[in-house]
């Protein structure tokens, strides 16, 4: 199955609001991501000694200036997804308006989060291809949709146009609403179903926002990661200008199976001498330590890209956790006990073989299974800078509040003590 990958992008040089932001009923701190912190928390608690080696730590105080956002969705495009695509595209006006408009939560008379004044967004689906064999429902066997920003409409939904920008703005002083610019966003977020069913999420999005050579953002270190066939990331190629060196860098991730990021192709070879004993679709599942990347690549990899501003970075999940487990203020605990409970088991269904047992079945919104290297990914990155929901249920309002409030907490460029 393919998936979508939305970016808004917020550039940064002279437009960010001088908006002092101290809300203790906010999300958790955006200093606090997943690194050491050099000062102390706000409330004057205890202190780290180190900051990371090389790496931007902002001290507690006031966000005096929001960021901009560059921020990914990636959304399977799968048989099962149609209604979940339609629960996506219902949920992205608000979205944007909390991210521009933000929420006073608690009535204390103090918005949530820093305006963010200008968004950019861009698409992409997650079909990566089957490392060139033929795959029933994989139309593209070699590189599939490769990452690259879309720009195809879904000219069957009444006023999508057929062709798009390579990314969308909003600039809310531009005199375009919210919902205007969300619903073009769905139209090119509506990626259909019917696609590559061999879901490579996190591969996909790696792809679509790392670049070939070191950024400011990265740091003179950083060694890119190199994909299918020895080809680079496309964020200096293909999808240039679209991930910022000095924007938040989310990553939003909507599917309802596992993924199965291959770092041996021939995993996809129906008829390979190594994996061919196990049915083609448990092969992800059956084979996943010898034939599918590491999480650890995915963790690392996305965190080097704000190597400079590790505040900058946040990642979400909506994907096939049981719906009383999504939470919308994640801790270390809360993420163990998704990954401990027996629905998120990875084990074949006695009832039918070919196909792990569902973490979740919702009449009218179908099956979804374990999306255990998912949600590893969101715990290794720390749950301050990322959140875990549920794709079975019916309404996404409490995903795109989590999601906003994720984003709108960390776009912070400038504090003060």
């Amino acid at each position: 199955m393919r998936w979508l990958a939305l970016a808004l992008l917020v550039p940064f040089a002279g437009c960010y609001s001088d908006v002092a932001i101290d809300d203790p009923d906010g999300a958790p701190l955006p200093w606090d991501a997943g690194a050491p912190r050099d000062a102390g928390t706000r409330d004057g608690g205890p202190r780290d000694a180190e900051p990371p080696p090389d790496g931007f730590v902002p001290p507690p105080g006031k966000c005096v200036r929001g960021a901009g956002v560059d921020l990914l969705f990636v959304v399977d495009n799968s048989n099962s997804m149609a209604e979940e695509q339609a629960s996506l595209a219902e949920e992205l006006p608000s979205v944007v308006r909390s991210l521009v408009d933000p929420p006073d939560a608690d009535g204390d008379g103090t918005p949530d989060w820093v305006p963010i004044e200008d968004l950019r967004v861009g698409v992409v689906t997650a079909d990566m291809g089957t490392g060139g064999f033929t795959v029933p429902t994989c139309a593209r066997s070699d590189f599939g949709d490769d990452g690259v920003l879309r720009t195809d409409g879904a000219t069957a939904i009444d006023g999508c146009r057929a062709t798009y920008p390579t990314f969308s703005r909003f600039d809310p002083a531009g005199g375009s609403s919210a919902e205007e610019f969300a619903f073009d966003v769905s139209c090119v977020t509506t990626v259909g179903t019917g696609g590559c069913g061999f879901e490579q999420q996190l591969e996909a999005s790696l792809k679509a926002v790392s670049p070939s050579a070191p950024t400011a953002a990265t740091g003179p270190g950083y060694e890119p990661p190199t994909f299918f066939g020895g080809t680079s990331g496309h964020a200096d190629g293909a999808n240039a200008g679209f991930v910022r060196d000095d924007s938040l860098l989310a990553v939003v991730v909507v599917t309802d199976e596992e993924d199965c990021s291959a770092s041996d192709p021939e995993l996809f070879n129906p008829s390979s001498a190594r994996y061919g004993s196990t049915d083609l679709n448990l092969r992800c599942f059956v084979h996943e330590a010898e034939a599918l990347h590491p999480v650890s690549r995915y963790v690392e990899g996305l965190a080097a890209l704000r190597a400079t501003r590790p505040d900058l970075l946040a990642f979400a999940l909506i994907a096939g956790v049981p719906p009383d487990l999504a939470t919308p203020a994640p801790t270390d605990e809360a993420y163990q006990a998704i990954l401990d409970d027996p629905r998120m088991e990875t084990r074949i269904d006695p009832s039918m073989p070919t196909r792990l047992v569902p973490s979740c079945d919702v009449p009218g919104r179908g099956l979804a299974f374990p999306p255990r290297r998912l949600v590893e990914v969101a715990r290794r990155l720390s749950p301050a800078r990322s959140t875990v929901q549920s794709i079975c249920q019916a309404d996404f309002s409490p995903a795109a509040a989590a999601i906003a409030r994720l984003v709108g907490t960390r776009a912070c460029r400038a504090y003060e003590e």
